[in-house]
């Protein structure tokens, strides 16, 4: 092995014949040495270990100093001699870099989660397995499925990064461009999942800190109050049910007919007049149906409140819904027939997404010049129009689903010693709201006993004194 002074110049100048290899040793410091073969120049460092053993650590590539630039591993020939120097003070305060250096790399082959989608992949596996539960609850299969779809569309920027890139300025120059589409609450979302995804990269010891939980939402929410009026409930009605000669307007001043199938509109119509929320509606099962007792079973797996409800069916929701069975694709030979109500699209069909249902009323709303209308309005102004009816509060809440309502009583008094499900005072509720419904929307339209002034209940579930 030769050894020189090695300089910027002489190893600029260095060449090897066709598959050939030089090593030359700085004799500047000890242990230093650059090999040489074909076009790369390689710098490296040897050092001896106490047993007589002596491991060689890579240091960088050459490089000289006109092309010095950000790039670590590539060095000139003093910066060669300074990495050196370091390593030599490693082994002389009795470390062993070559070790050192084996251990982090299998420490990072063995990692699996490096980049921000691996630990978003590993936190979507944890929620769908059940495995990680926040607040102690396991998500609903749409929740995830709603995350999922967030991160796919939103959250792809930071996907290929390092973890340990992803820091709060990272974290808000994403959201920042979220907002910056018009996606205010998108953003605010994203925020959320974000923060989601590092506290379960806490829990698997992968991060020491979530970056996302150090800020705040960039938009502001209003939770939203809209109740559609009996003029603008009338024109919604009427596409839903027919179609025909209604125009969706496009861009550039054109327009094509409203393509929205039966299914779907029958959808929107049964969360109008059940109160149900969307995802509950689109995946709707026909084993959930007891058409003789006249209810519908969602259970717990599919609640918001993952709490099983019983809905009362009213004669004009069943009729809808037999219609939608009836609408269903028929089975192939030899095949059973779809478990779902709303059956969707693809070779092995589940149910309609919840998304479709949105999309429709996106149509339906510009075909009728109503703009500012979605879903879930409908479950608000059904309830709203509940509460005019003198329904008590108590039963709107049981309807709904929703999880906090006590009535009046106890948390342990409601949750464990009154076992009652409210059924008839929720279907005296549901057959109500079905008349001001139909009322509403077919004016002058007789009806087989039209709308009381206010609901007949029990007084102590009434919200106001009758009149």
């Amino acid at each position: 092995m030769a050894a020189t002074r090695l300089t910027d110049r002489t190893v600029a100048a260095l060449k090897t014949a066709e598959g050939g290899r030089l090593e030359l040793w700085d004799t500047d410091l000890r242990g230093l040495y650059l090999r040489v073969s074909g076009h790369s120049k390689v710098w490296g460092y040897r050092y001896r270990r106490p047993d007589g053993t002596q491991p060689r650590v890579r240091l960088g590539r050459y490089v000289s100093p006109d092309q010095a630039g950000g790039d670590k591993q590539a060095l000139t020939v003093a910066g060669a001699r300074a990495k050196a120097r370091k390593l030599q003070t490693d082994v002389d305060a009795g470390r062993d870099p070559a070790i050192e250096i084996q251990v982090v790399k299998a420490e990072a082959k063995e990692q699996p989660l490096r980049t921000f989608d691996d630990m978003a992949q590993g936190y979507f596996q944890a929620t769908e397995s059940g495995e990680y539960r926040p607040s102690k609850k396991r998500k609903r299969p749409p929740t995830i499925l709603s995350e999922r779809n967030l991160y796919k569309k939103h959250l792809r920027p930071l996907a290929s990064l390092r973890i340990e890139a992803v820091t709060k300025a990272v974290v808000r120059t994403r959201l920042r461009d979220i907002l910056q589409e018009g996606k205010g609450v998108t953003s605010n979302r994203a925020r959320s999942l974000i923060s989601q995804i590092f506290a379960w990269g806490i829990t698997e010891d992968r991060v020491l800190k979530n970056p996302a939980q150090q800020l705040d939402d960039l938009a502001e929410e209003t939770p939203r109050t809209r109740v559609l009026n009996d003029t603008e409930l009338r024109a919604l009605w009427r596409a839903l049910e027919d179609t025909s000669g209604y125009r969706r307007p496009l861009p550039n001043g054109r327009d094509e007919a409203l393509m929205v199938s039966r299914p779907i509109r029958i959808a929107i119509q049964l969360a109008a007049l059940l109160l149900q929320r969307r995802a509950e509606v689109a995946e709707m099962r026909v084993a959930e149906l007891d058409f003789a007792e006249r209810t519908w079973t969602i259970p717990a797996g599919r609640t918001k409140a993952s709490r099983t409800t019983v809905v009362p069916l009213g004669e004009f929701s069943i009729l809808l819904i037999r219609e939608a069975l009836a609408l269903r694709p028929k089975p192939a030979d030899g095949e059973k027939p779809s478990p779902f109500v709303f059956v969707g699209r693809g070779e092995t069909p589940g149910a309609i997404h919840p998304s479709a249902i949105s999309h429709a009323m996106r149509d339906i709303r510009a075909a009728i010049d109503i703009p500012d209308i979605t879903v879930h309005d409908l479950r608000r102004s059904g309830a709203t129009r509940l509460a005019k009816a003198r329904v008590s509060p108590f039963i709107l809440s049981k309807l709904l689903n929703h999880a906090n309502e006590l009535g009046g009583g106890s948390s342990i008094t409601m949750s464990v010693y009154v076992q009652h499900d409210y059924l008839e005072e929720k279907r005296e509720a549901i057959e109500c709201l079905e008349r001001l419904i139909l009322a509403a929307v077919r004016p002058g339209t007789e009806l087989e006993e039209p709308p009381p002034q206010a609901l007949p209940a029990p007084a102590r579930l009434l919200f106001h004194e009758p009149a």
